[in-house]
Parts: C-alpha cells; sequence; structure tokens
C-alpha cells in the first residue's frame, strides 16, 4: 500500500502534468486567434468586395470559394483546408491566391470567419481574402436566376451546389485557376494551354481543379456550361458539375467518350490530364493517405501528381496516428506552418 503523504506527492504531480498539458494546447490555440490589426496589416482591402478589387482582377490568379456564409452565420475553415491555402501560395510564390467567401451579406468583419491558421495564412505575402458579393456577382451572369432562387438555399446540399456554380461563374468573368478547399498543391501551376482540366475517372472528369482563360474559348467554354446550370432545380446529385463538365468536353472536342479526349487531345481548344495529375486517389482508396503501413504505395500513387485531390467528404474523419504516413509527408512538405500548428490533430 502507497503511504498517504506519498500518495498525495503523486497526486500533486498528476494535476501539475494535466495542468500543463491544458496550459500548453491554450498557448498553442492563442496562436491562431482573430486578431484583426495582425490579420489585415498586410493587406489593406481584407475582406473586402472582390467586384471592388480592381488591382487583383489584371492578374490569372488561384482561386478557393467558400460558399458556407448563405447559410451560417459564423464560417470556419478547418486546418486540413488551410493547407491547401498554403501549399497554393507557396508552390506558386507569383501568382495570387485569393480566398472567396461567398454572402449576400456583407462580409468583412474578420469576427466572422474562425479559424486558428487565418494569421498564419494572411501573413503570406501572395494570401488575399476577399468578399464575393452575390448581389453583384450574380448580376449579368447566365445562372443569376439560379444563384438567387429560393429553391437552391433549401437544398440540404446547396452549399457544396452553389460552389459548383460560382466556381464556373467566377472563371467565365475573370479566368484564371479553381481550386477546391481539399486540394494540396505540389508544384508550381504553369501550363500550357491555359485552358485544362483533370480526368477524375476514365469516364468522369473533375471539378476540383479548373482552368480557364479570361477570354477567348475558355469563357465560351464556361459561358456554355453556365447556360445548362439553370436546370438545377431538376438535379439531385451535387457531381452534377462533374457530368455537366465531362458532357461540355466530349461534345466541345468532338469525341464519343472522355477516354478519347485524353488520349487524342481537342485540337488545342483545351487539355484534359490523367487521373494521376490532379486525382491519384478515389472514395475508394484514399485512405492509403492516412495508413503508415502503405506509405510507399502513396509515394508511388502522387509522384506524378502536381496536386492532390484529399476527398474530404471521405477522409474528413481519417486521422494522421504518429507513424508517417502519405499525408503526414505532403502536410510537412508543402503547408508546413498549418501542419505545425496543427500537428497534434490532422
Amino acid at each position: 500500500m502507497i503511504p498517504h503523504n506519498q500518495y498525495r506527492r503523486y497526486l500533486r504531480y498528476v494535476i501539475c502534468a494535466v495542468l500543463l498539458v491544458f496550459l500548453f494546447r491554450l498557448i498553442r490555440q492563442s496562436k491562431g486567434t482573430n486578431n484583426p490589426v495582425e490579420i489585415i496589416q498586410g493587406d489593406r482591402d481584407f475582406l473586402q468586395s472582390y467586384e471592388a478589387s480592381d488591382e487583383l482582377h489584371q492578374y490569372s490568379s488561384i482561386y478557393f470559394i467558400e460558399t458556407s456564409a448563405p447559410f451560417k452565420r459564423i464560417v470556419t475553415i478547418e486546418p486540413r483546408q488551410a493547407c491547401a491555402i498554403e501549399s497554393a501560395a507557396r508552390a506558386n510564390p507569383r501568382k495570387k491566391v485569393i480566398v472567396l467567401f461567398a454572402s449576400w451579406n456583407e462580409f468583412n468583419d474578420p469576427g466572422q470567419v474562425r479559424f486558428r491558421d487565418l494569421p498564419t495564412l494572411a501573413r503570406l505575402p501572395n494570401v488575399h481574402f476577399r468578399w464575393l458579393n452575390l448581389e453583384q456577382f450574380a448580376q449579368g451572369t447566365p445562372v443569376e436566376e439560379v444563384i438567387r432562387s429560393d429553391k437552391l438555399y433549401q437544398r440540404p446540399n446547396g452549399a457544396e451546389y452553389l460552389s459548383e456554380i460560382l466556381r464556373l461563374v467566377l472563371l467565365y468573368k475573370y479566368g484564371g485557376i479553381y481550386l477546391d478547399l481539399d486540394v494540396v498543391t505540389l508544384k508550381k501551376l504553369e501550363f500550357y494551354n491555359p485552358n485544362f482540366f483533370g480526368a477524375e475517372t476514365p469516364r468522369l472528369v473533375g471539378s476540383s481543379v479548373i482552368g480557364l482563360e479570361r477570354r477567348g474559348y475558355g469563357q465560351t467554354f464556361a459561358e456554355r456550361c453556365l447556360s445548362n446550370f439553370k436546370y438545377f432545380d431538376n438535379q439531385n446529385n451535387v457531381r452534377n458539375g462533374s457530368f455537366l463538365l465531362t458532357y461540355q468536353i466530349v461534345q466541345a472536342c468532338e469525341k464519343l467518350s472522355l477516354e478519347e479526349v485524353v488520349n487524342g487531345g481537342c485540337g488545342g481548344l483545351l487539355e484534359v490530364y490523367t487521373e494521376s495529375f490532379f486525382h491519384p486517389f478515389d472514395e475508394t482508396n484514399v485512405h492509403i493517405m492516412f495508413d503508415s503501413e502503405r506509405l510507399e504505395e502513396a509515394k508511388r500513387r502522387i509522384s506524378k501528381a502536381m496536386v492532390v485531390h484529399m476527398l474530404h467528404s471521405t477522409s474528413r474523419q481519417m486521422r494522421i496516428e504518429g507513424k508517417p504516413t502519405g499525408y503526414q509527408l505532403i502536410a510537412e512538405t508543402y503547408c508546413p506552418s498549418v501542419y505545425e500548428e496543427n500537428s497534434d490533430n490532422f
């Protein structure tokens, strides 16, 4: 039996250890507080309307869109989504990386955006956070009535569907490269053809990585796609975006299938890259990136990739559990600041 005095001493040690752990976590969390001064000191137009950002409009930029604001009062971005932003910025230091928060109402209060990595990302010189004013953004586009429709905001997957629409409107108006918030960038995004997509499966193109030029054929292609979104209320599947893009690509290239486009090209109009470029994983095997025993297989799959689509809806609950994994490898390498801040729960 442990003497009473010794027992009390052990108990004090345990309590002190617990308090130290709690204090450590509190200090780590405090690094990610939304201090407005710290956030905006490097970006005087922080959360201002992107429609009014004339300076940024002159560039061919990389875009991310967060579409939950019309459905939630507070917008949060998870560490893995912050990783996607950091990786794009680090891999493309000469490109503007613009994170857009889509909302009908004024969205310029840092308190509306809650995620611990915001100050970290705001310090990156080529990252800009803007409000996508849906009132102005929708005007004069082929999907103006769709974006205003109550049916869209009553859908259980409304935020996802709105994202599918807005990415095409954005590229139709400004051109550039769109990335989903679960896409980790590994290499500089430079392409000989500015109009490009990536096959997600042998038969279906993905909508998580899209490049379209501001004018010329890129804008024409985007307009054709948007004209079909007016039938959104008859579509139940949020992947309507991928199905729509695939159909339009096959039609534009005068081919019978997506495989023919990938293998035979599209006469220089656009380019569709093989699955290994943007989508080395799918819903059935993305778990490989979290399996330490399959690290070499993960490395092999991403060896040719420019980006890795992490399929957040499938992998969200999967975790890095201490041992080296494929996802840990790319997080440490391509979004080191975000990973360091969140390595205990990534």
